[in-house]
C-alpha cells in the first residue's frame, strides 16, 4: 500500500513513517507550511527532497535540516506543500475574530477538518497514494450496524490517555476517516521516543508542543520562525485553564495593526490610542453578577472563562471571570461556585459514530483537551429550525454533575462508554 504522512519533522511523525515503510508500505512524506515565513519558502511552490528528488536548481529546498536528515535517514521522498495564504484565511482570520468578541476558541479542532486532512487527501491523490497517515495518539473505528449508518466511521480514544487526541479530531469528515492510519494509535511515548533514538535521529528528545501553532516565539501572522504544521501541530490545547491571553494580545495587534506596530508607534505613524479604542483593547467595566461596578478592565481581549490571575484590581476575596460580556464591554466576575454549571448548549454539531437521534441518550462529555469527562444526556434541540429538530444544529445538554469553567468557543465531544467519539459542537 502507498501512504501519504503528515511529516512535521518530530518525533511522532518520524516515528510513525518508519513503522509504516517497515510493515512493507511504500511511503511518501508530506510537510505543510500554514505559518511563518522561512528562508526559501515560496507561496504555491511544490518541492520534494531525498528518494527521486525533484528541487529545482532556482531554489534551495524549503525543508529545514530535520527533514532533510529524516528523508535521508528513512530513504523516503518528502514533499513540501505551502498553504500560508489559505490557512491564514480560514484559521487565523477566525481566531482572531473570536477573541474580539469575547470567545475563546479552539482553532485546532477547526484546522483539523478543513485545512491539515482535507490537504493530505488533496496530496493522496495528487501523488496517487492508497491512505494518509500521522502521528496523532487516536483510533479509527468502523461503527456497527446498530446505528442508522452501518458504514460509519469515527474517532476512539487511545488506549495511551497521557496522550489521547481524539478530542481534537472530533470534526473530520468520513471521507477523511475512511483513509486515516494512526501507526502510533495506543503506543506509550516513551517507546516511540526509544524508537527515534535507535534510528539516531535528534528529534527522539524533542520536547511535546504546548501551544497553537502559530502562537509561538517569533512567530505573526505574516512573518516569523519558519514554523510547519505536521501531524501533531495541533495538538494542544487552548481553553479556559490553559490559555495565555498576553500571546494572544500580541499576536492580535500585530495581526490588526502589522508586524511592524511598535516601529510604527515610535515613528509616530501610528498613535497607542488608535489600538486602544478598539472595542476589544478598550478598557470597560468590572461587574459582579448583579450587575454592580467593581473596577476597570484593560480590554475584554486579556480575559478568559475561569481567570483569576491577571485581573489587576484589589478585593477582600478572590474573584474568577465568570463571563465576558463584549456588548457591553463587561467582565463579569463572580466566585469559584459561580463558574461550576450543569448546562450547555452546543452549535455546529458534527455526528460520526451516532445518527443525529440523541435526544434523551447519555454519553460522556469532554469540554476541554484535558477534561476527563462527564455523563451527559442531551435533553433538547433547537426545534425551531426544520422538521427534524437535530438538524438545527444546536442541542442542549445536562452533565450529571457540574463542571468548572464552561467556555463558549471550546469544543464539546460526546463519547460512548468504549471510548468512540459519537458527536460533538462548538459550546455557546
Amino acid at each position: 500500500m502507498k501512504v501519504l504522512v503528515a511529516m512535521s519533522g518530530g518525533v511522532d511523525s518520524t516515528v510513525s513513517a518508519y513503522l509504516l515503510k517497515k510493515e512493507g508500505h511504500e511511503v511518501i512524506g508530506v510537510n505543510f507550511a500554514f505559518v511563518g515565513a522561512g528562508p526559501h519558502a515560496t507561496v504555491g511552490v511544490h518541492a520534494t527532497i531525498g528518494v527521486h528528488a525533484t528541487v529545482g536548481a532556482s531554489y534551495a529546498s524549503p525543508l529545514n535540516k530535520e527533514l532533510t536528515e529524516i528523508s535521508e535517514k528513512l530513504n523516503i521522498k518528502i514533499i513540501y506543500k505551502d498553504y500560508r495564504s489559505e490557512f491564514q484565511n480560514k484559521i487565523i482570520k477566525s481566531f482572531v475574530d473570536n477573541y474580539e468578541h469575547g470567545i475563546t476558541p479552539n482553532p485546532c479542532a477547526i484546522c483539523n477538518p478543513t485545512m491539515k486532512f482535507e490537504k493530505l487527501l488533496e496530496v493522496m491523490r495528487e501523488e496517487n497514494c492508497d491512505m494518509i497517515a500521522t502521528g496523532h495518539y487516536a483510533n479509527i473505528a468502523l461503527v456497527g450496524a446498530s446505528y442508522a449508518s452501518p458504514n460509519r466511521y469515527c474517532i476512539k480514544k487511545s488506549l495511551n490517555q497521557q496522550k489521547d487526541q481524539s478530542y481534537m479530531l472530533y470534526r473530520l469528515t468520513q471521507d477523511q476517516l475512511s483513509h486515516i492510519i494512526f501507526p502510533l494509535s495506543d503506543m506509550d511515548k516513551n517507546d516511540v521516543r526509544k524508537i527515534a533514538t535507535e534510528l539516531g535521529l535528534k528529534v527522539a528528545n524533542q520536547k511535546d508542543s504546548q501551544d497553537i501553532c502559530f502562537i509561538n516565539a517569533g512567530a505573526s501572522p505574516t512573518i516569523g520562525t519558519n514554523a510547519t504544521v505536521g501531524a501533531n501541530a495541533c495538538g494542544a490545547h487552548v481553553g479556559a485553564s490553559y490559555a495565555r491571553p498576553l500571546d494572544y494580545k500580541e499576536f492580535i495587534k500585530r495581526y490588526e495593526f502589522g508586524t511592524d506596530y511598535r516601529e510604527k508607534i515610535a515613528r509616530g505613524i501610528l498613535k497607542e490610542d488608535e489600538i486602544l479604542s478598539r472595542p476589544y483593547f478598550k478598557k470597560g467595566e468590572f461587574v459582579d453578577l448583579d450587575g454592580k461596578v467593581l473596577g476597570y478592565h484593560n480590554g475584554i481581549i486579556n480575559y478568559t472563562i475561569g481567570q483569576r490571575k491577571g485581573l489587576n484590581i484589589a478585593f477582600g476575596e478572590r474573584k474568577f471571570v465568570v463571563r465576558i460580556d463584549a456588548s457591553k464591554n463587561q467582565i463579569v466576575l463572580g466566585d469559584n461556585d459561580d463558574l461550576m454549571s450543569s448546562d450547555f448548549k452546543i452549535r455546529d454539531v458534527v455526528f460520526s459514530g451516532h445518527d443525529e437521534d440523541v435526544i434523551g441518550k447519555k454519553f460522556y462529555a469532554k469540554l476541554r483537551y484535558r477534561h476527563d469527562g462527564t455523563p451527559c444526556e442531551v435533553v433538547g434541540a433547537n426545534a425551531t429550525v426544520g422538521a427534524n429538530a437535530c438538524g438545527a444544529r444546536v442541542l442542549t445538554c445536562h452533565l450529571s454533575s457540574p463542571v468548572r469553567a464552561i467556555t463558549p468557543g471550546q469544543s464539546a465531544v460526546f463519547y460512548h462508554e468504549d471510548g468512540r467519539v459519537m458527536f460533538g459542537g462548538i459550546l455557546i
